[in-house]
C-alpha cells in the first residue's frame, strides 16, 4: 500500500505528498534509487515511522512490521524452534515465504542469520534476523510489494523490507521499558541510549546507539488455549465417505495413551492398549486396571482416557504434549549501532555504518528421546525382562502375575519378558540453547557533480557482514544407552551394566523404571552434547552513478546506472557426535559453500506530462523502467525487469501500476546440501480420512486400492497412516544444477487525495505474483499425491518410498523408515525446480490527519488547541494464493481463507494529540478462516474458525513542561500499552501460533528523556 507520514503523531501512513504549499525535498524511498521530488511512487508502498514505534513501545522492528495484514506468517521465537534456529525473527511478506522477502538496511543488503541446515525452522535462504538490528537510530521502515528485482537484485519476491535510519543525530536520549502480562508473567525489559553530536563545524557528524532487551518464556501449560491440548480425532460415529458424519472431529485435553514420562509396561511390541499390563484395581474388587510406574518405580493404575486412534485419546495419564512444548522461547539482546557522516566539501560526503548484535535464546521445553511401539528403530519400545534389579519388588511381583502368562526369558529362569513404553524427559529433553554474533560495517563515498549543466549524483560503497553462532542440546549416545539399560547384580549385589568391557569402560547402569529414577552417573555415561557451529559471510561492493538527461517539458528525465558484486559464503559444522548420528536425531552432514554474483543494472524515470505542461485529463503522466543483468557463479545469467506508470488526469487522483519480473537465486543450502538424513512427516493420499479427497478422489481411491492389494491387504484396507502424527527417517540432498526462481508480478492501483477534505488520503492496490521454477525440497506429501492421484500409476515417483507389507503387522500399509525392515532407505527428498505459486491480493489504505481546530464548533475547545486526531485503515486482502510443489497440480493447496491466510484482515489505528498528551487505539481483526480448503463436512468438524478482534491502547505524556529543563531535557514522555486489552484468546480450535496473540492482555511501561 503506498504510504508517508504526516506531521504529529505519525501512524502507519500512505506514501504520498499532501498539498501544503511547503517545499519537498528530492530523496530516495525504496523502490527506485532515482530521487524524487515527492513520495508518489508506481509500486504498492508502506511506510511505518519510528515515532509510531517508539509511541507503541515496540522493542524490535519484527513487531512493528508483522502487525501489518499483509505480512504473513513470520518465523518469530513463538511456539516450536528450528533445531537450529531458535529465538530468531524473519518477516514475510504476502506469506510467499521468509527467503522470498528482500531485507535492506539504507537500501543496501544486510548480512543474513539463517544457518545452512534443513532444520532452521525456516526455508534455506539469507533471512535477515532483525533480532540484530537496533530500533533507536531508525527513521523508518518501508516496505515495497510485489516488485523489486531489477532495482535491488535476487529475493524480492513478495517485496522488500527497507529499514531508513536517521542521517544526523544531535542529543542524547536515555529509555527504559518493562512488560508484563495479565498473569504476571512473559516479563520483558528494555534499556537503550542514543547519542550523537557535530563537530569540525558541523561537517562531522556522530552518532550510535545500544540497546539491551530481554524477554522470558512461556510454556504451553502457561495459557489454557495451547493447555487445553486441541487436536483432531477420528469420528467413532463416522460410518463411511458418504454418512454425511465427519471422519474427524476436534477433541480436548489430547493424550498419548501410548506412553509415559515414568514408562508404560507391556505385553508386546506392538501399541493396542490391550496390550499394557494391568494391576488389581484397588477400585473394583476382582477387577483388573491397566499399570504405569509411578515415581518411585512401583506399579500403579494407569487411566488410558477415551482412546480416539493411535496416539490420540481424550484425557487420562498418557504423555501431555503441553509440558514438553514452548509457547515463547526467551530472547536476551545486545544490540549496538555507530553511524559517521563527515562532509568532505559541500558536494562530497564520506559515510560510515557500524552494526553489532549478541543474541542468545533456548527453547525451554522440548520433546524428548522416546522409546515407544508406536515409533520404530532406535525408539522403539524396549525389550526388558523381570530379571531387571532396577525392578521392585511390588512391580516385578505384579509383572509376573499377570492373567496370561508373558513369554519366558530365556537367560534368566523364572522371569518373564515385558516391553517398556517410555517418553524420557528425565534424560533428553532436546533443549536447544543458540546464541549468536553479528557484525556489519559499511563504508560509503557520494556526492553531486554538475555535467554539461546537468546535476549528477555518484556513490560507491563497500559493505562487509558476518554471523555467526552455536547450537547446543543434550541427547543420548544410543549404543551407551543400550549397554546401561541391560543392567544386572555383581557378586557383591550391586547393580552394574551386564557388559564387563562397557563395565570397564565406565557405563552406569540406567533405570527406566519411573520419572526421575536415573542416576546422574547413568546420565553423565549416557548422555552427548551435540553443538553445532555456524558462520555466514557478506562481501558486497557497490556503485551508482545518475541524475538527468534532458529536460522535458514535464520535468527532467532522471536516471540511474548501477554494479554490485556480491560474494556469500556460509559454512555449518556440526560436532562428530552429531555427523556420526550417535543419538536419537538423524546424522547432520557439514555443509560449506559460497556463490559470487555480479550485477549490472539501470533506471530511468521519463515525465511525460506535469507541472506547466499539462491537459485536461492529462494532469501528470510518467513512466518509469528498470533493468538488471544477474551473472551468477552458480545459477548462471539471468535478467530482472520492471516498468511503471503513475498517471493523474486530475491533481486529487493518480493512478499508477508497475509490472515486472523478479528472482530468487539459489540458496546455499539449495545447492551444497550432501545426502542428509531428515525426519520427516507427511499428509498420506491412502489414509482412510483422506482417500475420499484431494484433486482427484476417483483416481486416488483406485490407485490406493491398488496398492494395498501389491502388498497383500485387501483393497479396501483402512488404513490409519502414522506417518501423520509421527515422523520416519528418510534422506533429502541438494542440487548443484538449480536454476533461479522467477516471479511475473504486477500491480495496479490509485491514490485519491481530496483537495476538498484536507489531509485525507485514500489508497487501492491489487497485486498479482506467479512464482514458476520454485526451488522446493520435493516433500514426502508432494512425492504421494504426485504417486497416487496421477491417472497413470504407478509412476517412478513411487519408488521414492516404501510401505511394509501383509506380514509386517502393525506396519502393514505404514510408510517405513530407514532400517525399519531389511533394504528400507526411507522416503528420498531433494531441492529441485518444480513448484509454482499464485499470488493476487489487494491493500486499500485511507490515512486521515484531521485538525479540530478546523472543524466547526471545536475553534475554542481547549482553549483553542482542541488538538489532532489521526486515522489509519491498513486492509489487506487475499484473492488467490496456491501452490504446487510438484509443479503438475496434482499436490495444488489452495490457501486462501485458511488459518494464517485469512481472505479478510485489517488494522485501524486511531490516535488522539493534545499538547504534551496522546493516545493510540489499535484495533485488529481476521476474518473467519479455515482449518484446511480440502476439509468436508464428511471429513472434518468444525471446518472454520471464527474471526478475531483484539484492541491494543497506549497512552503517553510528555513530563518536561511540568519538570524544566534539568541538564538541558528536552522532553520526557512517559507510556503506557495496554496490548490485547479484552484479553482475547484465540479462536476455539488453534493454539494461535504466529496468527493470533497467545499471551494475552500485557502491559508496558516506559520512559524517555532526550537531552
Amino acid at each position: 500500500m503506498a504510504t508517508v507520514a504526516f506531521c504529529g503523531l505519525s501512524l502507519t501512513t500512505p506514501a504520498t505528498a499532501q498539498q501544503t504549499g511547503t517545499a519537498v525535498d528530492e530523496l530516495v524511498v525504496t523502490g527506485s534509487r532515482i530521487a524524487r521530488p515527492n513520495l508518489e511512487a508506481a509500486q504498492p508502498l508502506l511506510v511505518i515511522s519510528s515515532e509510531k514505534i517508539e509511541a507503541k513501545g515496540q522493542t524490535n522492528l519484527a513487531e512493528a512490521i508483522n502487525e501489518s495484514p499483509s505480512s504473513g506468517v513470520p518465523i518469530n521465537p513463538i511456539g516450536d524452534q528450528g533445531s537450529f534456529g531458535t529465538g530468531r525473527n524473519y518477516v514475510n511478506l504476502l506469506n510467499l515465504g521468509t527467503n522470498r522477502t528482500l531485507t535492506l538496511v539504507n537500501g543496501r543488503r544486510f548480512v543474513g542469520s539463517n544457518a545452512a541446515s534443513l532444520f532452521t525452522g525456516a526455508g534455506a535462504g539469507g533471512q535477515v534476523d532483525l533480532n540484530g538490528i537496533p530500533t533507536g537510530l531508525v527513521n523508518r521502515t518501508e516496505r515495497v510489494f510485489g516488485t523489486g528485482g531489477a532495482v535491488y537484485g535476487s529475493d524480492a519476491i513478495g517485496g522488500v523490507v527497507n529499514i531508513v535510519t536517521r542521517t544526523r543525530y544531535e542529543g542524547f536520549e536515555v529509555n527504559g521499558q518493562v512488560g508484563v502480562s495479565e498473569h504476571g508473567d512473559a516479563q520483558e525489559y528494555r534499556a537503550r541510549v542514543i547519542g550523537g553530536a557535530n563537530f569540525l563545524d558541523d561537517r562531522l557528524n556522530l552518532m550510535g546507539s545500544y540497546e539491551y532487551n530481554k524477554s522470558e518464556e512461556l510454556a504451553f501449560t502457561d495459557r489454557s488455549t495451547t493447555a487445553r491440548q486441541i487436536a483432531f480425532a477420528n469420528n467413532p460415529l463416522n460410518t463411511g465417505s458418504s454418512d454425511l458424519i465427519a471422519g474427524s472431529i476436534l477433541i480436548q485435553n489430547r493424550r498419548i495413551p501410548e506412553l509415559t514420562a515414568g514408562g508404560l509396561p507391556a505385553r508386546t511390541g506392538g501399541s493396542a492398549l490391550s496390550g499394557i499390563l494391568t494391576i488389581a484395581d484397588p477400585n473394583s474388587p476382582g477387577g483388573r486396571i491397566a499399570a504405569q510406574f509411578d515415581p518411585a518405580g512401583n506399579l500403579v493404575p494407569y487411566q488410558t482416557g477415551v482412546f480416539y486412534q493411535t496416539s490420540i485419546a481424550s484425557g487420562g495419564d498418557g504423555l501431555n504434549l503441553a509440558k514438553l512444548t514452548s509457547l515463547r522461547s526467551p530472547l536476551d539482546r545486545h544490540v549496538a549501532s555507530g553511524f559517521a557522516t563527515f562532509e568532505v566539501t559541500p558536494k562530497i560526503r564520506l559515510k560510515a555504518e557500524a552494526f553489532f548484535s549478541h543474541v542468545e535464546s533456548v527453547e525451554p521445553y522440548n520433546q524428548p528421546i522416546y522409546n515407544a511401539a508406536i515409533f520404530g528403530g532406535n525408539s522403539a519400545a524396549l525389550r526388558m525382562s523381570t530379571a531387571n534389579p532396577f525392578l521392585s519388588t511390588q512391580a516385578k511381583a505384579a509383572i509376573l502375575a499377570q492373567p496370561t502368562a508373558l513369554p519366558a526369558d530365556a537367560a534368566s529362569p523364572g522371569d518373564r519378558i515385558f516391553f517398556l513404553n517410555r517418553a524420557s524427559s528425565d534424560i533428553g529433553n532436546n533443549k536447544t540453547e543458540a546464541q549468536g554474533d553479528l557484525y556489519r560495517g559499511v563504508l560509503v563515498a557520494e556526492g553531486e557533480f554538475g555535467l554539461f549543466g546537468r546535476d549528477m549524483n555518484w556513490d560507491v560503497s563497500i559493505n562487509r557482514g558476518q554471523s555467526k553462532g552455536t547450537f547446543s542440546s543434550p541427547n543420548v549416545v544410543q549404543s551407551r544407552f543400550l549397554l546401561a539399560i541391560d543392567a544386572v547384580k555383581d557378586a557383591s549385589g550391586a547393580v552394574v551394566c551386564r557388559d564387563l568391557t562397557a563395565r570397564a569402560n565406565g557405563c552406569a547402569p540406567l533405570n527406566l523404571f519411573g520419572e526421575g529414577a536415573p542416576t546422574k552417573a547413568a546420565l553423565d555415561y549416557v548422555g552427548v552434547k551435540f553443538e553445532s557451529e555456524y558462520q555466514i559471510d557478506q562481501t558486497v561492493y557497490q556503485a551508482n552513478f545518475g541524475g538527468s538527461v534532458i529536460d522535458l517539458p514535464a520535468g527532467p528525465l532522471g536516471f540511474n546506472l548501477g554494479y554490485e558484486y556480491r560474494k556469500e559464503e556460509s559454512d555449518f559444522q556440526p560436532n562428530q557426535p552429531q555427523r556420526d548420528g550417535v543419538g536419537r536425531s538423524a546424522a547432520i552432514t557439514p555443509l560449506n559453500g559460497e556463490f559470487e554474483t555480479t550485477e549490472y543494472y539501470g533506471e530511468v524515470s521519463v515525465p511525460l506530462v506535469g507541472g506547466d505542461f499539462s491537459f485536461i485529463g492529462l494532469n501528470t503522466l510518467e513512466v518509469e523502467g528498470a533493468y538488471r543483468y544477474i551473472d551468477n557463479s552458480q545459477a548462471g545469467e539471468d535478467k530482472s525487469w520492471s516498468y511503471g506508470v503513475r498517471w493523474k488526469p486530475i491533481a486529487d487522483l493518480t493512478f499508477r501500476g508497475t509490472q515486472s519480473q523478479s528472482f530468487r537465486a539459489p540458496a546455499i543450502t539449495e545447492v551444497y546440501l550432501p545426502t542428509a538424513t531428515s525426519f520427516i512427516t507427511a499428509t498420506d493420499p491412502c489414509d482412510s480420512r483422506n482417500i475420499s479427497t484431494g484433486p482427484n478422489p476417483t483416481a486416488r481411491k483406485a490407485n490406493c486400492a491398488a496398492a494395498f492389494t501389491a502388498l497383500g491387504l485387501p483393497a479396501n484396507f483402512s488404513l490409519v497412516s502414522n506417518i501423520q502424527s509421527f515422523t520416519v527417517q528418510g534422506a533429502t540432498s541438494g542440487n548443484p544444477d538449480l536454476e533461479n526462481e522467477i516471479a511475473e508480478q504486477w500491480t495496479a492501483g490509485f491514490v485519491y487525495q481530496p483537495s476538498f477534505v484536507p489531509n485525507l488520503a485514500l489508497t487501492f492496490d491489487y497485486i498479482d505474483v506467479k512464482l514458476t521454477k520454485a526451488i522446493v525440497n520435493f516433500n514426502l506429501t508432494s512425492i504421494l499425491s504426485t504417486c497416487y492421484d496421477s491417472n497413470s500409476y504407478p509412476s517412478s515417483v513411487c519408488n521414492r518410498f516404501q510401505r511394509g507389507n501383509a506380514a509386517s503387522g502393525a506396519q502393514a500399509a505404514q510408510i517405513l523408515g530407514r532400517d525399519e525392515a531389511a533394504g528400507v532407505l526411507g522416503p528420498q527428498t531433494g531441492f529441485v525446480n518444480a513448484g509454482y505459486t499464485n499470488f493476487q491480493g489487494l491493500t486499500v489504505g485511507v490515512d486521515w490527519n484531521l485538525e479540530l481546530a478546523s472543524v466547526r464548533g471545536f475553534e475554542t475547545f481547549g482553549g483553542g488547541d482542541p488538538g489532532t486526531l489521526d486515522f489509519n485503515l491498513d486492509l489487506f486482502s487475499v484473492r488467490q494464493q496456491e501452490t504446487s510443489v510438484n509443479g503438475f497440480g496434482t499436490d495444488l493447496n489452495r490457501d486462501v481463507g485458511e488459518i494464517g491466510n485469512a481472505e479478510w484482515q485489517w488494522k485501524l489505528e486511531s490516535a488522539y494529540t493534545r499538547g504534551p498528551f496522546s493516545t493510540i487505539w489499535t484495533f485488529n481483526y481476521i476474518g473467519e478462516s479455515k482449518f484446511n480448503n480440502d476439509f468436508t463436512i464428511e471429513t472434518r468438524t468444525p471446518l472454520t474458525v471464527d474471526a478475531y478482534m483484539r484492541h491494543d491502547l497506549v497512552f503517553s505524556y510528555d513530563f518536561a513542561d511540568m519538570i524544566g529543563s534539568p541538564m538541558g531535557l528536552k522532553n520526557m514522555r512517559a507510556r503506557l500499552a495496554i496490548e490485547n486489552l479484552t484479553d482475547q484468546p484465540p479462536p476455539f480450535g488453534t493454539t494461535g501460533l504466529g496468527v493470533y496473540d497467545v499471551v494475552g492482555r500485557y502491559y508496558k511501561l516506559g520512559l524517555t528523556a532526550r537531552f
